[in-house]
């Protein structure tokens, strides 16, 4: 059984060598590919290895089939690992993005790096065919870190904020979570929960609710979760029910942790576990309290948002925060649902990190300035309103920020018209695309004409 190299072994830094051309598909090559993808495959939390992780100092790096589902929701392919040989980056965007990472060869510790957005580069496959392969996202860090592997570069030589992680499984066995949580982004740290090997006792969610034009009763994306996982699924009308209490208290659970819930917790549901009730909340508290912290930093502008996990008390958004992280996230404006899920990953990141320890009580939480507290107003659907005389900049931030839910409207000739898709440029607010009251989607300029 090959193992995987730890930091300190010279071969780790030593820059890689090219793999002959005509030794792809040879046996020793792929008894080195062999080993590569089992090693891989016994790291529960791998996503990626270079060659030299395994002692091998050849240009080559693996990145798990699994790493293109995450990245592409719409990846239709099958599992399989994607082999590069010989990779080389061809382009490479200035635009950065801020990400957590560790790596297979430094166990357990974490930390900060600046990454660029986009990459492409050129590589052979294992039936030694030239591919040139663009990325984004995740899967553009993933080929920044292997390649960083294969010139001799560990992360932690560039990452700043780095920490020490390592695994208390014993202790994460035990730990038993009472969850509250109702839309998509719930659904994200519920799989995150879930992959870290903690016990989801419950979900807390929201009622089934009609949607869309027939109005069919649907529910929750937590409950569907929940229902797929085996996990009992709560949906109360009311939380100040001694019955639901009681319900509560009999999964004698560590900790409850919420994010989107929708509705506000009692005190005597949240102080129920000995650790009482976290929450992930998508904004650098005290800034930004309330239900709307997402649209909120759109609107007002402000690049520098981020995300912080909390103990929640009995007032909105006012308990002590545990741990912070700000997000920059480029290009700006982004869409509503882009940043959210941006904080929201952060977020999962951090609560991971932080759990253990805050079970233990190894973590001290710290008041929040609540004079320099500020909060969002709840949304209804007439703030999608535009008058397109307006400040263009600020329309641009309005679509960005409720794209979605309520989205953006203006009238035309007693027309309402939603708008889909804009851009701006050059100081100006260009429209593509709309949906007049009663008609399809059509490109803007057709509806002048």
């Amino acid at each position: 059984m090959v193992k995987i190299v730890q930091n300190g072994d010279k071969v780790l830094r030593k820059k890689a060598d090219l793999v002959p051309i005509a030794d792809i598909g040879s046996d020793k090559i792929k008894q080195i590919l062999d080993d590569m993808q089992s090693a891989l495959k016994r790291e529960k939390d791998g996503i990626a290895i270079a060659a030299p992780q395994i002692g091998q100092a050849l240009r080559i790096f693996i990145v798990s089939g699994e790493v293109l589902r995450t990245a592409d929701k719409k990846y239709k392919g099958d599992n399989s690992n994607l082999i590069f040989i010989n990779p080389e980056i061809i382009k490479i965007s200035k635009e950065r993005q801020e990400v957590e990472e560790g790596c297979l060869s430094v166990r357990w510790k974490y930390g900060m790096m600046k990454r660029a957005r986009k990459v492409s580069i050129n590589a052979y496959n294992e039936r030694g065919e030239k591919i040139e392969r663009g990325a984004s996202g995740i899967l553009a860090q993933v080929f920044q870190h292997e390649i960083d592997h294969l010139n001799g570069i560990l992360f932690i030589d560039n990452a700043y904020d780095i920490k020490d992680c390592p695994p208390e499984n014993e202790n994460v066995k035990k730990i038993k979570i009472g969850f509250f949580g109702t839309p998509d982004y719930a659904v994200m740290t519920l799989d995150k929960l879930y992959e870290a090997n903690y016990d989801i006792a419950f979900i807390v969610t929201a009622t089934d609710k009609p949607k869309g034009r027939n109005l069919i009763v649907t529910p929750p994306p937590a409950k569907v979760w929940g229902l797929e996982h085996n996990v009992p699924v709560l949906q109360p009308d009311k939380l100040r029910d001694p019955n639901f209490e009681k319900e509560l208290r009999k999964y004698n659970c560590d900790v409850f942790i919420v994010i989107a819930y929708g509705k506000i917790i009692p005190d005597n549901i949240i102080n129920i576990p000995k650790a009482k009730t976290l929450n992930i909340h998508a904004s650098l508290l005290p800034k930004y309290r309330g239900s709307c912290p997402i649209e909120s930093a759109i609107l007002a502008d402000d690049r520098e948002t981020g995300v912080t996990i909390m103990r929640i008390d009995n007032e909105m958004d006012h308990g002590p925060t545990i741990i912070q992280r700000k997000v920059i996230l480029e290009p700006w404006p982004p869409k509503k649902d882009e940043l959210g899920k941006s904080l929201v990953e952060v977020g999962n990141k951090l609560l991971i990190s932080i759990l253990p320890n805050w079970i233990n009580g190894k973590i001290k939480e710290k008041e929040q300035n609540h004079l320099e507290a500020s909060y969002t107003e709840k949304i209804k659907k007439e703030n999608g309103l535009i008058d397109l005389e307006d400040d263009p900049y600020k329309n641009y931030l309005k679509i960005q920020a409720y794209d979605g839910w309520p989205g953006t409207f203006f009238f035309k000739d007693k027309i309402r018209v939603k708008i889909t898709k804009a851009n701006f440029r050059e100081g100006m607010l260009f429209i593509e695309k709309v949906i007049p009251e009663g008609k399809k989607e059509m490109l803007y300029k057709d509806f002048l004409r």
